[in-house]
C-alpha cells in the first residue's frame, strides 16, 4: 500500500493481465446483458399479474429494468486485471473518472467488472 508523505492513499499502478487483491471491501459495476434485462421484465411482469408490484411508480410512469448492477465483493478475493486505465463511459455509463478505475475478471464467474483501483492491490 503506496501512501503519500500527506497520507493520502496512492492508487496502484497495474497493468493488463496483472492479479490483484482486494484491500478493502469494494463494489464492482458492470453493465446488464440483454438476456438478464429481458429476464428482470419477465420477472417484474409476472409479479405485476399476481399482484405482488405495479407496473408504475409514484410519478405514474412505467417502470424500466436497471441497466447495471453492483456486486460487493470481500476482502481478499483475487481478480485479473483486463485493462489497467477504463473509464465508466466503457459501461455505458454516463459520468467520467478516468484514470480512477479499471476493468476485472472475476475468474470464478467469468464476468468483468468496473472497479476502482484504490480498493485494490497487486499481488
Amino acid at each position: 500500500m503506496a501512501i503519500d508523505t500527506h497520507g493520502i492513499y496512492i492508487a496502484p499502478i497495474l497493468k493488463k493481465g496483472q492479479l490483484v487483491r482486494v484491500r478493502q471491501g469494494v463494489s464492482g459495476t458492470r453493465a446488464l446483458t440483454v438476456a438478464e434485462r429481458n429476464a428482470w421484465y419477465e420477472s417484474f411482469h409476472a409479479d405485476c399479474r399476481a399482484g405482488r408490484d405495479v407496473w408504475h411508480d409514484d410519478a405514474g410512469e412505467s417502470r424500466l429494468a436497471p441497466n447495471f448492477v453492483d456486486v460487493s465483493f470481500s476482502v481478499g478475493k483475487c481478480l485479473t486485471v483486463t485493462a489497467a486505465l477504463a473509464s465508466p463511459k466503457r459501461i455505458g455509463m454516463t459520468w467520467a473518472g478516468r484514470g480512477k478505475y479499471c476493468m476485472v475478471l472475476d475468474t470464478v464467474t467469468g464476468q468483468e467488472w468496473l472497479m476502482n483501483k484504490r480498493y485494490l492491490e497487486v499481488v
